[in-house]
């Protein structure tokens, strides 16, 4: 009889458990993605579709000059890509970029947006790389939490007429480009 019990009462608080994990996962998903009042998208992981504009900045660009974001509002879609050297997962998806970069740039823009690592590292990596799209220096950090990046290898797709469209984490494929364009 107690030996019921106790099997009883450990189903209970198991399945107990396991609704209760299942809603606080969900519950932490909804969180993870949100939009400020600004129009600030927060992003902490997982393929998002949200559609709001993405925040405007002006950045130096390696090599000289500025890329600002809005240029490219009514023009064409942009891939914002925030990286760091010392990221595996960067180095391994940033060539790739590029090539796909170099294939459809007349109807996307790709922005690596480096996260707030010293000019000669950034351009001892893109040289050595053999890095083709425009990569934008942000020092303070402050463009990078405007986007609500928290972590590095992350795209951001915004159309073209500037919000953004989806999130990816890791490595963008090809579909992601031509989703942009379609």
């Amino acid at each position: 009889m107690n030996n019921k019990i106790l099997i009883i009462g450990a189903i209970i608080i198991t399945v107990g458990l396991l609704v209760f994990g299942r809603w606080y996962s969900t519950g932490q998903t909804q969180e993870a993605v949100s939009i400020g009042t600004q129009g600030q998208a927060n992003v902490r992981g997982g393929t998002v579709s949200i559609e709001n504009p993405a925040p405007d900045f002006s950045l130096q660009k390696l090599g000289g000059g500025t890329i600002t974001l809005a240029e490219y509002r009514g023009k064409k879609p942009v891939v914002l890509d925030f990286w760091a050297s010392w990221c595996p997962n960067c180095r391994r998806d940033m060539p790739k970029l590029s090539r796909f970069y170099e294939k459809y740039k007349d109807q996307v823009e790709v922005i690596g947006i480096n996260l707030q690592e010293n000019k000669r590292t950034i351009e001892n990596y893109i040289n050595s790389a053999g890095i083709s799209f425009p990569v934008a220096l942000d020092p303070s950090g402050r463009v990078s939490r405007a986007f609500g990046i928290r972590y590095t290898n992350i795209h951001v797709l915004i159309d073209k007429e500037g919000n953004i469209v989806r999130t990816i984490p890791g490595d963008i494929r090809e579909s992601d480009i031509i989703s942009l364009i379609q």
